[in-house]
């Protein structure tokens, strides 16, 4: 029981003796909660001008400088820098490639405050870029340590662990127990009683040390200094993209190099807002031929071959042969008719050798010519009347193209108006979109885009609509000026069209917009050289390639429109 209260009474020193050793801040420095945008912990000089904008950090002996177009974040090659400061001597940066430059100076590396100037020269312009660059004494650590860490570098705390240490050996000794010596039992041995007294005092220190590393331990700022709250958790040292607390994202300058980050400044413009419709590639009714069976036969085949699809062909070029069929009483008639056309001529033909047998005025000339006119027109009716079956009609493509459909087959049995052939020419389509009311109107159409499932954007001219509704909406015909190969006679297409009255909107690349965790639409806009801010809006479609903000950027906002993708995917 006494060592136990031993034990308590000094955790319970321990950790008074630790909460009443505060721990200051340094001269200088604000202890506040500090802002979700705070910047990280390797220094680095940002600085913004006009056109250019510069960001430059310090690592043991060297300092990187980065060189963008303020506007568009463009990398400037072939410039020329030169750093210059209150105590440090002028000196010229190297150029290392995409727009980074660097110094070696034995002056980046001690600590302290410097007010940098830069003058920086591009294209026979000069611009002068200032800023303040902080090399603190721990700028290269690379992050925080444990608290257990952090706890056994001070050295109070070794101290008093050796105190309580030697006190409760002393205090082990000062108040163990006094027994009275018994004669029957021989007493214990020295080394035994110094055993115990230290197994008492290890279990003491024991103690004490880990009910004071639990004991939270208040901070107090020295003059100029506020702790309003808590910290807010230390960022990375600034190496390697971080998303921060207020939804921003901090991008250092090498990582916009590697994504190859761009921007675009925005200002609000009048344009007609785009409308989305479904549409169906047809071909086009002045170059599509279809070929039919005029009559009831059997098909064959046209110089040794069958019409196959995909096969181009000329107006006039034979397809296949069809050789009629008759049915068995149109054959006897046929053959009556033929015989009877036959005799005729056979008397004709006799009657006319007897009459250029007599000579002389016996018989007159316009008889020889009637015999003669007669027997022709037989000749003409035996020639009409040959059986029907040796007949082949020919299946001739009415419009140059390719055949698009063949459903013969040599020996094939058609019945007439079967259709055979079709023809098309891939190089004359039109598209068929169902719109919206109000769209009707040629002016109203000012220009109209087809993108396909590759994000091919194919322009289409607006050539009228069809009368009757469909599906609650207006059937508009476009003709396509340039087929592209991705283009397939029934296939569906998304058909993009500009209409209505002009707008106010903001247009930019429809790359820029990305989702944001709720599934909304929003893009990114440049804040800071090295900072992103999310941004949702607001946007109509408008040709494929671009679209309409109509609510959610200002005018000179520098949107992300290359690697917005990637910026949305840092967490």
């Amino acid at each position: 029981m006494i060592r136990l209260i031993y034990a308590v009474l000094s955790a319970v020193f321990f950790v008074l003796f630790g909460l009443s050793a505060p721990v200051r801040a340094h001269e200088g420095h604000d202890d506040a909660a500090q802002p979700a945008a705070a910047m990280p912990s390797v220094p680095r000089l940002v600085a913004e001008g006009t056109d250019l904008e510069l960001v430059a950090t310090a690592k043991e002996h060297d300092l990187t400088i980065y060189l963008d177009r303020r506007a568009t974040n463009e990398p400037v090659d072939g410039a020329s820098i030169e750093v210059l400061g209150e105590g440090i001597p002028q000196q010229a940066a190297k150029e290392i490639g995409d727009g980074i430059y660097e110094i070696e100076a034995d002056w980046v590396h001690e600590p302290g405050t410097k007010a940098l100037t830069f003058v920086v020269t591009v294209d026979g312009a000069a611009d002068l870029l200032g800023g303040v660059l902080t090399i603190s004494e721990h700028a290269q650590e690379t992050g925080p340590a444990s608290p257990l860490v952090t706890l056994l570098r001070q050295p109070v705390v070794w101290l008093v662990a050796l105190t309580l240490a030697l006190g409760g050996f002393f205090l082990g000794f000062a108040f163990r127990p006094v027994r009275l010596p018994e004669p029957v039992a021989p007493s214990p041995p020295a080394t035994a009683l110094a055993t115990r007294a230290l197994k008492n005092v290890a279990e003491i220190v024991l103690i004490a040390v880990v009910l004071a590393s639990a004991a939270p331990r208040p901070s107090h700022a020295h003059e100029g200094h506020d702790h309003g709250g808590e910290a807010a958790p230390a960022l990375p040292a600034g190496t390697a993209p971080v998303k921060l607390p207020s939804g921003e994202v901090f991008l250092p300058k090498a990582s916009q190099r590697l994504l190859d980050v761009r921007t675009l400044p925005v200002t609000p413009e009048k344009t007609r807002a785009g409308a989305e419709l479904v549409g169906t590639v047809i071909a086009d009714p002045s170059h599509e031929g279809r070929v039919q069976a005029p009559m009831d036969g059997q098909i064959e085949l046209a110089s040794g071959e069958v019409s196959y699809i995909g096969k181009a062909v000329k107006a006039g070029d034979v397809l296949a042969l069809l050789s009629p069929a008759m049915p068995v009483y149109e054959r006897g008639t046929l053959a009556q008719v033929t015989a009877d056309v036959e005799g005729k001529l056979r008397i004709a033909e006799q009657k006319l050798q007897r009459l250029t047998r007599i000579s002389g005025d016996y018989i007159p000339q316009r008889e020889i010519d009637d015999t003669k006119t007669e027997i022709e027109s037989l000749r003409e009716q035996k020639r009409v009347l040959e059986p029907k079956n040796t007949e082949r009609l020919e299946l001739k493509a009415p419009v140059n193209g390719i055949i698009s459909m063949a459903t013969v087959r040599a020996g094939q049995v058609v019945s007439a108006r079967d259709t055979l052939f079709e023809i098309v020419d891939p190089q004359r389509l039109w598209i068929e979109a169902i719109g919206l009311r109000g769209t009707d109107d040629q002016d109203e159409v000012a220009t109209a885009v087809a993108v396909d499932a590759e994000g091919h954007r194919i322009p289409l001219t607006f050539v009228g609509r069809a009368p009757a509704l469909r599906q609650q909406a207006l059937p508009l015909l476009f003709s396509v000026d340039e087929p592209h190969a991705s283009l397939g006679i029934g296939g569906t297409i998304k058909v993009l069209i500009q209409h209505g009255t002009p707008v106010d909107g903001i247009v930019i690349p429809e790359s820029a917009v990305v989702r944001a965790p709720n599934g909304l639409p929003q893009v990114w806009v440049k804040v800071a050289p090295e900072r992103f801010a999310p941004r949702p809006v607001r946007t109509r479609p408008l040709d494929g390639e671009r679209v309409v903000v109509t609510s959610g950027l200002a005018k000179g906002d520098r949107v992300v429109v290359e690697a917005a993708e990637l910026i949305n995917q840092v967490r």
